[in-house]
């Protein structure tokens, strides 16, 4: 396993030339793709990176109530997919937000299943896997499917194909109340892409307003509710070393990808880079 970034939440994303440089200096292998794009890929080989996950636009259409929206979505994302395939790419990275969020999980499952399992065979027929980010998604719905073992495993016995999996990133499952280690046991065989991020609980603040937003003050970092806030690796409940354990369990080669949503690390080039460096050197303590 070697160490990747995913380059959404950063503000060094802003120059990604410079940001490429800074990491094939400072011990990263790969970095994530917004777009499976020639000039993306080009990129990474005139720094020494490889590419990590990608990302395609659409995905919400596939669970529209339209049933010609959602047919348009899944051939543009076929077309990505097409695109992704003749670049050398193998890991696709899914949130499965629905376009309507006002409706349940389960109706917008059944939208979904309408359109993705075709999605699924198309991709692994190319040889691409997709891994489904477990963010449960906005408040007050909380919509994503894929998040919990309930909805991965309808997911995974509709689609019926090995191609679909997950992209296990502990962060969400702990702050979820899901034991993440008993995720890697189900599942480490579908365990398609990594992140390296953390969950941390404020043991004061989860007395005052328990697991809600609190009333009268807002949290004091960002991608935090108060109670709990994403961090990296090593400041929060996970046990890396374990973690890697389960996966070399698993015979998971892929990448561990650094997803910096820690407010401490947030706010500047100089935190992202400091958040960057804590991080891997926590992971590369933890891969030994």
């Amino acid at each position: 396993m070697q160490l990747s970034v995913r380059p959404q939440p950063l503000k060094l994303k802003q120059d990604l030339p410079a940001l490429c440089t800074w990491l094939s200096e400072n011990g990263y292998a790969a970095i994530d793709l917004q777009a499976p794009t020639a000039e993306a890929v080009a990129l990474c080989a005139a720094h020494g990176l490889q590419p990590g996950s990608f990302d395609l636009p659409g995905v919400p259409a596939t669970m529209s109530p339209d049933a010609g929206k959602r047919q348009a979505a899944a051939e543009a994302l076929c077309a990505g997919l097409d695109q992704a395939a003749s670049l050398g790419l193998r890991t696709w990275f899914v949130c499965l937000v629905p376009e309507d969020r006002s409706r349940s999980r389960a109706e917008n499952f059944g939208y979904w299943e309408t359109t993705f399992p075709a999605l699924v065979e198309h991709a692994a027929g190319k040889g691409i896997r997709i891994a489904l980010e477990g963010w449960p998604g906005p408040a007050p719905e909380y919509p994503t499917l894929g998040c919990t073992p309930e909805t991965l495993r309808r997911l995974i016995a509709a689609a019926g194909s090995p191609a679909l999996g997950l992209c296990f990133d502990p962060s969400h499952l702990v702050r979820l109340g899901i034991d993440y280690r008993r995720v890697l046991g189900e599942f480490g065989d579908r365990v398609h892409h990594v992140h390296g991020k953390d969950c941390a609980f404020d043991r004061e603040r989860l007395y005052r307003q328990g697991q809600l937003s609190a009333t009268f003050e807002r949290p004091p970092f960002a991608c935090s509710e108060g109670w709990w806030r994403y961090c990296v690796p090593g400041d929060g409940e996970v046990v890396w070393r374990e973690v890697v354990t389960a996966l070399v369990a698993a015979h998971y080669e892929g990448f561990i990808s650094v997803e910096l949503e820690d407010g401490l690390y947030m706010l500047d080039e100089a935190g992202n880079r400091r958040g960057l460096e804590r991080a891997r050197d926590h992971l590369r303590a933890a891969l030994g």
